[in-house]
């Protein structure tokens, strides 16, 4: 899977946050998307409802824990 540096970085930084392995975040992405997607096309598209998720919370409210599940699934819609 070929991501940029800024990619791999904004990953490692939604797996810190969420206290999961990058291979495991990886593993549940391919495991729930849309089998029309390729794993890289969907990472980039968990990461970006990421962020966006987050952009339109309030700073001091933390997401649900395994907040990233519901994420995956609208990946895979």
């Amino acid at each position: 899977m070929r991501l940029c540096c800024k990619e791999w970085a904004a990953l490692e930084k939604i797996c810190n946050r969420e206290n999961i392995s990058k291979n495991k975040l990886l593993e549940t992405i391919e495991n729930n998307k849309n089998p029309s997607f390729g794993l890289t096309s969907a990472t980039r598209l968990f990461t970006t409802l990421y962020y966006q998720e987050a952009a339109t919370q309030e700073m001091t409210t933390r997401p649900p824990r395994n907040h990233f599940l519901d994420i995956i699934k609208e990946v895979a819609s």
